[in-house]
């Protein structure tokens, strides 16, 4: 009995912990928010973050091609920078129930 009370204490603990991580990502992106240019040409473009829980099955380059955007100049970059905000160095590194921090660029300013 105390082994599951230890565990669930542990998995509470990881989710508090993920959660923080999230949230203050979310405050960085909007208080630092880059502002690039040059990714459009109609106006200023914002790079914002949000998370996302990788699910069963889901590869690196299914995630690319669902969340890439305009600013970067290929999925293979897109790729690269959320591998570095993750701290992935390999492919295998990402499991189910997992959560990414995923970059992208939006003309919408978010107050």
């Amino acid at each position: 009995m105390r082994n599951m009370r230890e565990t669930s204490g542990n998995h509470k603990f990881i989710l508090f912990i993920m959660g923080l991580c999230t949230f203050f990502a979310v405050v960085c992106s909007l208080a630092f928010g880059c502002v690039d240019t040059s990714a459009a040409s109609s106006g200023t473009v914002y790079k914002y973050y949000t998370s996302f829980q990788v699910q069963e099955g889901d590869t690196l380059w299914g995630i690319a091609r669902s969340y890439y955007t305009v600013g970067y100049e290929s999925i293979a970059d897109y790729i690269e920078e959320v591998c570095r905000v993750n701290h992935i160095e390999s492919a295998d590194e990402i499991h189910s129930g997992r959560y990414l921090m995923l970059p992208y660029y939006s003309t919408e300013y978010l107050e």
